[in-house]
């Protein structure tokens, strides 16, 4: 048996720290080299001493790219809302209003976060032409007003720090998200990869037309490749007034609180979106009844504030009753997004109605 000789052990010990010492410099080092890069390339447009670049978004992240695009002055006018009207074209409304549109809808946005970026949008601009935000079920469903965040959204992919307006947090953290961002954003200024994301929030989600299948999309909106007939509830549920006094909506009270920050110049239009019909509550059910005294109640905020219009595509209509317009029980196909979108902006130019949808409050100017 060889027993190492203390001189040994020494040597192979400051071998050691000699490698651990150089392993520690050398990730520092990269970490500080990449850290540097983000910094200089600022993906998410949030820092005053970045390059002067053109920046893009370069990934389908809508939580941390539209903060951005919520805090540009190239806009005065915005849709709030989820994926139920991120299908809504700003050059179609830019067109009919003459407002300069951005599309913040972000996909599986809470009330509580479309709140964060109308307040986001209205601190950089106080004085906005328009406001369209898309009513549904996490308005009008009491179980979803205090959550957060809903679907596969989790607290810690909400970027809190790209929303809260404090300076002194405005530094992207470092970790491979920001690092392939910067990246991806460097690979476009360079002219190797073209943006597929648009620079004023519209972007088709959807899978590509060519590849929509009418049995698969009925599959998604009822259970089975063919169509099943809408059943009504008889007798049909008939609630009383105390009764619908009674039914509860709490989010209805964050977006009361979003429309008085609003000045009486704004143009608002607060928009039901249109659910394929087999979706929408069956009629006299009590699910119907809810959905009636949420538009009622939505109207009364409407009509309370009075430069804001109220409209109802959540219908029998032959858009919401044809499959073929139709990816699922909500998401419509990206010609159905047109016609709703120069819709929209027939209505704020006071036009009569088509029949896809219904005036259930007009806009009045409330100090003319």
């Amino acid at each position: 048996m060889v027993i190492p000789s203390s001189s040994t052990s020494s040597s192979e010990a400051a071998l050691w720290r000699r490698f651990v010492s150089l392993s520690l410099a050398t990730l520092v080092g990269l970490a500080a080299v990449s850290y540097g890069f983000v910094l200089l390339m600022d993906p998410y447009d949030s820092l005053p001493f970045s390059l002067p670049i053109d920046r893009v978004q370069v990934a389908d992240q809508q939580r941390l790219f539209y903060p951005a695009l919520a805090r540009r002055d190239n806009f005065d006018s915005a849709v709030i809302g989820n994926s139920n009207i991120r299908l809504l074209r700003p050059d179609l409304l830019n067109d009919a209003t003459g407002g300069r549109w951005v599309n913040l809808a972000i996909n599986a946005a809470s009330s509580w976060e479309q709140e964060q970026v109308f307040n986001l949008f209205l601190s950089h601009h106080p004085q906005p032409q328009h406001i369209l935000i898309g009513m549904d079920y996490l308005w009008c469903y009491q179980r979803y007003a205090d959550r957060k965040f809903v679907g596969a959204t989790r607290e810690q992919d909400f970027p809190a720090w790209l929303f809260d307006e404090v300076a002194a947090n405005n530094l992207p953290p470092l970790n491979l998200g920001s690092i392939e961002h910067s990246w991806l954003l460097l690979l476009h200024i360079a002219g190797i990869k073209t943006a597929e994301f648009g620079s004023n929030g519209y972007t088709v989600f959807t899978d590509p037309d060519e590849e929509y299948d009418v049995t698969e999309a009925r599959r998604e909106i009822y259970g089975s490749g063919k169509p099943k007939p809408i059943v009504p509830v008889t007798p049909p549920i008939a609630l009383t007034k105390e009764q619908r006094s009674a039914l509860n909506i709490p989010a209805l009270e964050r977006l009361q609180r979003m429309l008085e920050k609003l000045p009486d110049s704004t143009s608002t239009t607060l928009m039901f979106v249109p659910y394929h019909s087999y979706y929408q509550a069956r009629p006299g059910s009590r699910q119907a009844a809810l959905w009636n005294e949420c538009k009622a109640r939505v109207s009364a905020i409407a009509t309370h504030r009075g430069n804001t219009r109220v409209l109802d595509y959540m219908l029998q209509t032959d858009i919401t009753a044809k499959d073929s317009n139709y990816w699922d029980y909500k998401h419509y196909r990206v010609s159905v997004g047109n016609i709703i979108s120069r819709e929209i902006g027939s209505a704020i130019n006071a036009k009569p109605p088509t029949g896809n949808y219904k005036v259930l409050v007009t806009a009045k100017h409330q100090h003319p």
